[in-house]
């Protein structure tokens, strides 16, 4: 939408406020006015421009470019964005019914000589912003429309172009160039809708409110899906309908191949505890030949007592080892989507530059001026990506050796790494951070921010389930003469009672298992404990949860 604004706005600045077109509109020169503007308005229909529109002040069309020979009807009672922009003297943008489809509309006043003549309206369809999100996001996109909004605004000479919708008969959506496979997919899925869906749907379309459903299929691989539905408004801030993103949910497949894989390992167990039960209760050995096995296998596991001892310590590392390396996937995997995170805004805004300077060029609008100041905005958006993946570089291939380091720098890239997830989540991180005074420190730098980090991410996770109003978390640097504290506090209202003393044990998690394993918090303190050489302990404030962790200073 934001990219949509930008190139109409762009269009109306460099391509119509100017000297010639408004004099030709000011004198109503239609043919004239058409000519200067028809090889242009060739170029914007190839940039997915619907329409531009020109309007006289009493809401008559005056020029359409995709249609010139059409001209003079009344738009009052049709078009509100026309109505309002020639009686306030103001813009307005917005989705918009038109007579043949919606579309996405900019409208402006135009005066000339200080006196206002009319209006004019650039727009794109509908399918134009469905094509950018599906290219974008690999999604698969579509706008439903109320039936009574379709009947009352659409010719009928065009309704040819519609049809009732996969979802419910009550709405209409545009027709689409679909494959035999697409068709097939949306064919099963109207027959999941009609039948084991359609109370959650009517249930959903009833509350007037955003809502989404998962559609299980055998049929599709994959077999699970989630449909979220939109809430459409209009320009007039109407709900006109809703707009449906089907999208393929990997989480719902792993979670039912853990459950099958949970199922099976019960199964197993169940049928081993059968054979231990009948073994047990069909044995008949006599009691004295069952004394002397016990008495030969004590003594044997005496004779190798200490080798049995050594083997289950060297599988107790392994399998801590194996804790760790778990832990480290799931960090691996909050790296990548920190980096998701970090890089889709400036790469927006670079994308967004590029097109402005292409635009202006292409309408001789570009000057030293605009081209310094698009140029700059890529180059700072590139320099910020570039340090972004110099921050996360460093994280990921830091050695696991002990070194001097500065405490503030470590938390503040911390903070740098979670900084876009939070903001992504509405969620403010408050500094009480003393930078001028650095605290040097003797320790293993990637683990400390390892768990750091593990303890930011439990604190968004617990404020995103309980969608804590205002949410933040905070930060703060202390230190004595012997011991530097380093307190992580949120306001997601604390951990319950009957949990606190549970929370650090291997495998308690409050989470569903599909997010959490329950090693995050129990790794951290072992690595607190043993290779930091410190404390890690959590309380409840006044606020939520706040973890304190204790490093020797010395």
């Amino acid at each position: 939408m934001k990219s949509f604004e930008t190139i109409a706005n762009t269009v109306y600045r460099g391509y119509i406020d100017n000297e010639n077109v408004l004099k030709l509109f000011a004198q109503k020169d239609r043919e004239k006015l058409y000519d200067y503007l028809k090889y242009d308005y060739i170029y914007l229909e190839s940039i997915d421009f619907r329409q531009i529109h020109f309007h006289t002040p009493k809401n008559h069309s005056f020029l359409r470019m995709h249609k010139p020979e059409r001209y003079g009807d009344d738009l009052t009672d049709i078009r509100y964005s026309v109505n309002f922009v020639n009686s306030f003297k103001e813009p307005i943008s917005g989705l918009e019914m038109g007579r043949v489809v919606p579309g996405f509309r900019y409208v402006y006043p135009l005066s000339y000589n200080d006196k206002h003549i009319g209006s004019v309206e650039t727009s794109f369809s509908v399918k134009a912003f469905i094509h950018k999100l599906e290219e974008v996001y690999d999604v698969h996109t579509h706008f439903l429309l109320k039936k009574e909004v379709f009947e009352k605004k659409i010719f009928d000479s065009y309704r040819k172009y519609y049809e009732i919708s996969i979802e419910s008969d009550k709405y209409i959506t545009l027709l689409r160039n679909s494959n035999e496979e697409t068709k097939k997919i949306e064919s099963m899925l109207q027959k999941v809708f009609r039948t084991d869906l359609q109370k959650k749907l009517n249930d959903g379309f009833k509350s007037n409110k955003i809502f989404g459903i998962e559609i299980e299929t055998k049929n599709i691989k994959p077999t699970h899906k989630i449909a979220t539905f939109l809430l459409l408004k209009n320009i007039q801030k109407q709900n006109i309908g809703y707009f449906v993103v089907y999208q393929d949910s990997q989480e719902l497949l792993q979670l039912e191949s853990e459950f099958t894989k949970f199922l099976l390992a019960i199964t197993l167990i169940n049928i081993l505890l059968t054979f231990v039960f009948y073994k047990e209760t069909t044995k008949k050995e006599s009691f004295e030949k069952e004394v002397n096995l016990k008495t030969q296998e004590l003594k044997e596991l005496n004779e190798s007592l200490e080798e049995k001892i050594k083997k289950e310590v060297e599988k107790t590392r392994y399998q801590e080892q194996q804790l760790f390396e778990i832990e480290k996937m799931a960090q691996m995997g909050e790296m990548i989507g920190n980096i998701a995170h970090q890089w889709r805004q400036p790469l927006s805004v670079i994308s967004t530059s590029a097109s402005g300077v292409k635009l202006q060029q292409e309408f001789g609008n570009l000057n030293s001026e605009k081209l310094i100041e698009y140029m700059d905005g890529i180059v700072k958006n590139t320099q910020y990506l570039s340090e972004t993946i110099d921050t996360f570089r460093d994280f990921i291939r830091e050695e696991k050796k002990l070194e001097e380091i500065i405490l503030q720098d470590t938390l503040k890239t911390v903070i740098e790494i979670t900084h876009a997830s939070l903001k992504n989540n509405f969620i403010e991180v408050h500094e009480e951070i003393d930078y001028k005074n650095p605290i040097k420190i003797k320790t293993i730098s990637k683990e400390l921010s390892q768990v750091l980090i593990n303890i930011f991410n439990n604190a968004r996770d617990v404020i995103k389930e309980r969608k804590t109003d205002n949410a933040w978390i905070r930060i703060s640097l202390k230190k004595t003469d012997s011991i530097a504290y380093i307190t992580i506090e949120d306001n997601a209202g604390g951990i319950p009672r009957e949990t606190i003393s549970k929370i650090f044990d291997p495998y308690f998690t409050t989470k569903h298992q599909s997010i959490g394993t329950g090693l995050g918090l129990h790794m951290s303190r072992k690595i607190v404990t043993e290779s930091l050489k410190g404390k890690l302990y959590a309380q409840n404030s006044n606020h939520g949860a706040q973890f304190t962790i204790e490093l020797p200073l010395n």
